[in-house]
């Protein structure tokens, strides 16, 4: 029993520490710049990491290193899907998509981009980007919050592995009955 019980709290161990070490990364759009950040999910950042800005086809368009708060900027070329990709080795790796949607119509059309609405106005581009300067920390804001453990996720977790051990010794109990 108490092998059990200390192989069980050894497995529960590790699965928060693997948890607390796993790598997120977050992007946004500005005009023409991709900004970013890379972290790891109990908040600190991934500082110094190498990332790729893919294409649609999966093939390496630029490449990037995240600065010391693992931040880092990429400049899209052509309005196309595109995929951010981080690696901090020993397995912690992460993606972000990037829609064309998202990109301005300015740019040229790359590979599987939507064609542009038929009229674009330099109001409305303007209107669109100062949109997402405002909507960008918001959007950082709740990723982060997401990726925290809460107080009721901690206590679940404790009420979860009292109530195994608790059958375990109502099992135990009836066996040593007679």
């Amino acid at each position: 029993m108490r092998r059990t019980a200390a192989l069980t709290l050894a497995l529960l161990l590790a699965a928060s520490a693997a948890q607390a070490h796993r790598l997120k990364l977050f992007a946004t759009v500005e005009g023409v710049a991709i900004l970013g950040q890379a972290y790891f999910a109990g908040g600190g950042p991934a500082a110094a990491i190498p990332g790729r800005l893919l294409g649609p086809d999966g093939a390496t368009v630029s490449e990037f290193r995240t600065d010391g708060e693992g931040r880092f900027t990429v400049t899209a070329a052509a309005r196309q899907d595109y995929t951010l990709a981080v690696d901090a080795g020993d397995g912690h790796a992460a993606t972000f998509r990037v829609g064309a949607d998202e990109l301005p119509h300015q740019l040229p059309a790359g590979a599987a981009s939507p064609a542009p609405p038929p009229i674009t106005q330099p109001l409305g581009q303007m209107v669109e980007d100062a949109v997402a300067r405002q909507v960008r920390p918001l959007r950082e804001q709740l990723d982060a919050y997401e990726a925290k453990v809460r107080l009721h996720d901690i206590l679940g977790g404790i009420g979860t592995i009292l109530g195994v051990f608790g059958i375990g010794a109502y099992l135990a109990s009836r066996r040593r009955s007679p």
